[in-house]
C-alpha cells in the first residue's frame, strides 16, 4: 500500500531543485571569480571544487572546468590547465571562457581548443557528412512529392480538357438594313422657318437696340433710364447680330437643301463665344440620279 506514496516522494525529491542546485553553482562560481580577481587563487579552486560537485548539467560542467583551467593557467601550472581545458572543452568545442585572460591564458586555451578540435575532427566530418545526407534524401523526397503533384496537376488538366464540352459557335447576326429617312428637300422648310424666325427676332433686338442708342445721343431719357439704356442696349444689339446671322444662315441652308436635296441632313444650333452658329450636316449629289 505504500510503495507508491514512497516512489512518488523519491520522484520529487529527485526533481526537485536542479534550479536550486544550478544557483548553488552559480554562487559557488560568482565567488571562485572574485577570488580569482583578488589573486587568491586557492580560494577560488575551493569554490570551485564545491561547485563541481553541485553540477548536474553539461553548461555547469562546461563552466566549472574552464574557469579551474584558467585558474590554474595563472598559477602557472601550465600542464594541469592545458587537461582542464581540453575536458571543457571536450564537452563543448565553441564555448566562451567565463572570465577575461591575459595573452598567455589565452594561448593555452586555444592550444587546448585546436588538440581538441584535431581530435574530433573525424567525429565531426561524420557528423557533418550524415547531416549532408539526411538533407539530401529530404530535397530528394521533397522533390519528389513536387514532381507528382505536378505530374497529377497534369493529368487533372487533361481529363478536363478531354470531358470539356465543344465550344459554341457563334452566328454573326445579319447586318441591319438602315431605313432610309425623309429626303433633304422635304425638310428644307425647318432651317428656313428656323432663320426667318430668327431673323425677325434678331430685328426686333437691333430696333430696340438702336432705339436706346439714338435716346442717349439726344438725351431724350432721365437719368436713370440712360443708365439702364447702357446696360440693356449693348446686349440687344448683340442678341439682335446673333440672331440675324442665324437667321440668314437658316434661309440659305433651307435653299441649298431644297436645291440639291440629298439624305436628311443633321441641323444643330452651336453656341459660340461670339454668339451661337446654326449648322447642317449631310451630302448631296451634284448630278441628279436617274
Amino acid at each position: 500500500m505504500n510503495a507508491p506514496r514512497t516512489l512518488l516522494v523519491l520522484a520529487l525529491c529527485l526533481s526537485l531543485p536542479a534550479a536550486a542546485q544550478n544557483a548553488e553553482v552559480k554562487k559557488f562560481v560568482n565567488s571562485a571569480i572574485s577570488l580569482y580577481e583578488n589573486l587568491e587563487y586557492e580560494k577560488a579552486l575551493k569554490q570551485l571544487a564545491k561547485a563541481r560537485v553541485k553540477a548536474t548539467t553539461p553548461d555547469d560542467e562546461v563552466k566549472v572546468t574552464l574557469l579551474e583551467a584558467v585558474v590554474l593557467a595563472d598559477m602557472g601550472r601550465e600542464d594541469k590547465a592545458l587537461t582542464a581545458f581540453k575536458a571543457g572543452f571536450g564537452i563543448d568545442l565553441d564555448a566562451k571562457l567565463p572570465v577575461d585572460v591575459g595573452p598567455k591564458v589565452q594561448a593555452v586555451a586555444d592550444k587546448a581548443r585546436a588538440s581538441v578540435r584535431k581530435l574530433m575532427a573525424p567525429a565531426l566530418e561524420a557528423q557533418k557528412a550524415e547531416e549532408e545526407r539526411k538533407a539530401a534524401e529530404e530535397k530528394a523526397r521533397a522533390d519528389e512529392v513536387t514532381r507528382l503533384a505536378a505530374e497529377e496537376k497534369r493529368k487533372a488538366d487533361e481529363d478536363r480538357a478531354r470531358n470539356a464540352p465543344p465550344p459554341a459557335v457563334v452566328t454573326a447576326a445579319p447586318p441591319v438594313k438602315e431605313a432610309s429617312g425623309p429626303s433633304v428637300r422635304s425638310l428644307s422648310w425647318i432651317p428656313g422657318v428656323v432663320g426667318l424666325a430668327s431673323a425677325g427676332v434678331g430685328t426686333y433686338f437691333l430696333i430696340s437696340a438702336s432705339g436706346k442708342y439714338n435716346a442717349l445721343l439726344n438725351g431724350s431719357v432721365d437719368l436713370a433710364t440712360a443708365n439702364g439704356y447702357r446696360t440693356s442696349g449693348p446686349t440687344d444689339a448683340l442678341v439682335g447680330d446673333i440672331l440675324v446671322g442665324v437667321g440668314v444662315a437658316g434661309v440659305l441652308g433651307a435653299v441649298a437643301m431644297f436645291v440639291f436635296g440629298a439624305p436628311a441632313p443633321a441641323v444643330a444650333l452651336v453656341p459660340t463665344r461670339e454668339g451661337a452658329v446654326l449648322s447642317f450636316g449631310g451630302s448631296f449629289d451634284l448630278i441628279p440620279s436617274r
